[in-house]
């Protein structure tokens, strides 16, 4: 693993922390597979352990600006948290 690798992985986790998105909300916003984002938030370890490259973080960031009040695939993008 790269040490651009953990950071990115990283950024997303405290993304969605801080705007209460779940793995489901990752799948639709990126059009990739729950089981890819899953991939994302696996232990550096494990073999399903997946790298978030850097045009999938700021699809996510974009998607939120935008987005917030937008449903998409059903799903609403809550707002900030706090």
């Amino acid at each position: 693993m790269s040490t651009s690798e953990k950071p990115t992985n990283e950024a997303l986790r405290q993304l969605m922390e801080r705007h209460g998105l779940n793995q489901n909300h990752v799948a639709t916003l990126t059009g990739y597979s729950v089981e890819t984002v899953k991939g994302w938030f696996a232990s550096p370890d494990s073999t399903r352990y997946r790298a978030v490259r850097k045009p999938v973080l700021e699809s996510v960031r974009r998607a939120i600006e935008l987005g917030e009040h937008y449903k998409l695939d059903g799903i609403k993008i809550p707002k900030t948290k706090g």
